[in-house]
């Protein structure tokens, strides 16, 4: 049942390596044709489908595979823990490295969560400045919950005012928004958790010595 196991593995890794093209030719001949109108085109559709359905066998090999994670990060990035001081350096890049993507990361969640209103009062005495900038911030379930970006028709509607202050009667608005789509705020966190365990337990690991 192992061997069986492995050489499943074997076979879908293969497929991932070399059936990409797959996927860029049925997305292109999509856009260029439509959907799939006859029997070779509905094949490659179930081909580039059944690569997508396979992509995270390969991230997850490499999380619990050290051999291949070390010759892949060798091949990236040129590093190889030849000896301690080697260690050393990947270590504290990949410190650095996890810091930075937390760092850009949780700008990103903050992001998620600001709006912004412009809107001209036509009301303002003559003198007055017309243009209002508006930024705030807030949190709504039926938005910033919903990793697909399909809201109720309600939350749709008032989704300009989130976080902002009210517009006057006279008011017209001219452009407003999140700076950055809430349905990235679940992904953004899942992917910030995701890491931090993740470097929890590869360290804890390794200073058990039973790394992967």
């Amino acid at each position: 049942m192992k061997k069986l196991g492995l050489k499943l593995h074997a076979l879908v890794m293969l497929f991932l390596k070399w059936g990409w093209p797959l996927l860029l030719a049925d997305a292109a001949l999509e856009m260029a044709r439509g959907y799939p109108d006859s029997a070779w085109r509905e094949a490659l559709n179930t081909a580039a489908f059944a690569w997508v359905v396979c992509a995270p066998v390969a991230p997850l090999t490499l999380l619990v595979d050290r051999r291949r994670r070390e010759k892949t990060m060798a091949k990236l990035c040129g590093l190889r823990e030849g000896d301690e001081r080697e260690r050393i350096v990947t270590g504290e890049a990949a410190r650095a490295t996890l810091l930075l993507a937390l760092s850009l990361q949780v700008i990103l969640l903050a992001l998620s969560l600001t709006s912004v209103r412009i809107a001209w009062d036509t009301k303002a005495p003559p003198k007055a400045k017309h243009g209002i900038l508006s930024v705030g911030m807030g949190f709504s379930s039926a938005l910033h919950l919903d990793p697909f970006g399909t809201p109720s028709a309600d939350a749709q509607k008032g989704f300009l005012s989130l976080g902002a202050v009210a517009p006057n009667p006279g008011e017209t608005p001219i452009a407003g928004g999140f700076l950055l789509a809430p349905s990235a705020f679940p992904i953004l966190l899942l992917m910030i958790l995701a890491e931090l365990l993740a470097f929890r337990a590869f360290a804890t690991s390794r200073y058990s010595g039973d790394a992967p």
